[in-house]
């Protein structure tokens, strides 16, 4: 679902930067029915919140279930693995843009600049509209990750003490209350604070990614419409639909406000649902011992997914350098583009990302991973032909325990069963384990 998400918001910043008329004949209705679909691929941020609390949520859940009366989560043991598993990576895609920025167009040190730089590397350029967007577009997002992993001892702490019913309340009210706020804010002093892109206005939805990790260990129990794709259908398209129609609402009006506190909420429940579909149906495939083909061709992109997000703005905005004028802009995209997304966050990842996924208690007794081989396997084997892929599952099986075990110190170690649904179902807890490392 990483993988897909990443996919899909990557084109989505892709058609934006090469909006070209339709064009027309035989391929006009095909380009704009790709072209809407694209355009609607945005929403997967909100599916990235649901699965950011479904991963950091999982540790304290799999404890609870486990029999742990009270599961410990420290405050400075978490901070510490969050800020050496994220932080170095986005300074590494930060300084890329600023050098790649002076590199092309030159940058005017000027007081601002030096504030602006420094909100970015504090994580908090969300909090002003004159930071928000200013380096690279989608930066904001991984502010408002920290913000929300920050808040999750205070959700932690009311879900233990009153349970998901006042949990939920407090965390849809935090939206609200933020919206309040930030329009008091600018009565009173003229400062937009801004509103989307603040973290009390989605902990709403990552905290239903954190319900959703506890209704797969079984401490809770949700109603069957959670896991209906119908029932997630209908919650997309209608938050999607209110996105169409609220540019031409009063911007005053009590309807207005109303969408707009519903809006990325129903986006949240739609994708809940969605996840809580596929955690049922990836459980009946560890049943069955197999895996659909577009999980081979999906997850292992979930895998530098994080490398994606930092570095596709990167390559799109060097793509002019390389891509012909003359091609219809929807070819270049596909054909040329995102395949140059997807391999340089591919080389990102090994250089600049995975080194930072080891922690220094197991990196001795882990195996150690070799760049050089891996790009030298890569020249031989070539790119992905119809035998890699048929053999994909089991390269994936591999990559997934060795990175579970240095990624993750207290990830629960491969039990020594045998047969293949045992050896599948080993892998889904250590994927699991990737991804609350990776998220």
């Amino acid at each position: 679902m990483r993988g897909a998400s990443a996919v899909l918001v990557v084109l989505y910043h892709a058609t934006e930067q090469f909006k070209q008329p339709v064009p027309d004949g035989l391929f006009h209705y095909p380009v704009r029915l790709i072209q809407f679909a694209v355009s609607q691929s945005y929403i997967c941020v909100f599916l990235f919140f649901v699965i950011s609390g479904f991963c950091i949520h999982l540790q304290w859940a799999r404890a609870r279930a486990a029999g742990e009366e009270e599961p410990q989560i420290r405050f400075g043991t978490f901070w510490k693995r969050r800020i050496r598993r994220l932080y170095p990576t986005y300074v590494i895609a930060l300084t890329l843009l600023l050098l790649y920025t002076a590199w092309n167009v030159g940058i005017d040190v000027t007081r601002f600049f030096v504030y602006d730089v420094a909100m970015h590397l504090l994580m908090l350029h969300n909090f002003d509209a004159h930071t928000t967007y200013s380096i690279n577009g989608i930066f904001w997002t991984l502010a408002l990750e920290e913000q929300l992993y920050l808040a999750y001892f205070l959700l932690l702490f009311i879900r233990i003490r009153w349970g998901w019913t006042i949990t939920l309340a407090v965390c849809l009210f935090s939206r609200v209350g933020w919206m309040v706020f930030s329009h008091v804010v600018w009565l009173k002093t003229g400062y937009g604070l801004p509103v989307p892109e603040a973290a009390a206005s989605h902990w709403f939805t990552w905290a239903l990614g954190a319900l959703a990790v506890e209704a797969m260990v079984g401490l809770v129990k949700l109603p069957r419409w959670t896991r209906d794709l119908r029932v997630a259908s209908l919650l997309l398209i209608a938050a999607s639909t209110i996105s169409a129609y609220l540019p031409g609402l009063h911007k005053d009006s009590f309807l207005h406000e109303f969408c707009w506190v519903l809006i990325h909420t129903v986006w949240g429940l739609g994708f809940f649902v969605g996840v809580n579909r596929i955690v049922v149906t990836e459980l009946g495939w560890i049943r069955q011992a197999r895996l659909p083909a577009f999980i081979a061709i999906f997850a292992p992109v979930g895998l530098f997914s994080y490398s994606m997000y930092l570095t596709h703005e990167l390559v799109i905005m060097s793509a002019w350098r390389w891509i012909n004028p003359a091609h219809p802009p929807m070819v270049s995209v596909f054909l040329v583009v995102l395949p140059a997304i997807i391999f340089f966050a591919w080389v990102f990842f090994w250089f600049c990302e995975r080194p930072f996924m080891t922690w220094s208690a197991t990196a001795s007794s882990a195996p150690a991973s070799s760049v050089t081989g891996s790009l030298l396997k890569l020249a031989k084997e070539g790119f992905p032909s119809r035998a890699l892929l048929t053999s994909l599952r089991p390269r994936l099986n591999a990559f997934l325990r060795r990175s579970s075990r240095t990624a993750e110190p207290d990830a629960e170690s491969a039990t020594g069963a045998v047969g293949p649904a045992s050896r599948l179902a080993n892998t889904y807890a250590d994927s699991i384990a990737v991804a609350d490392g990776q998220n």
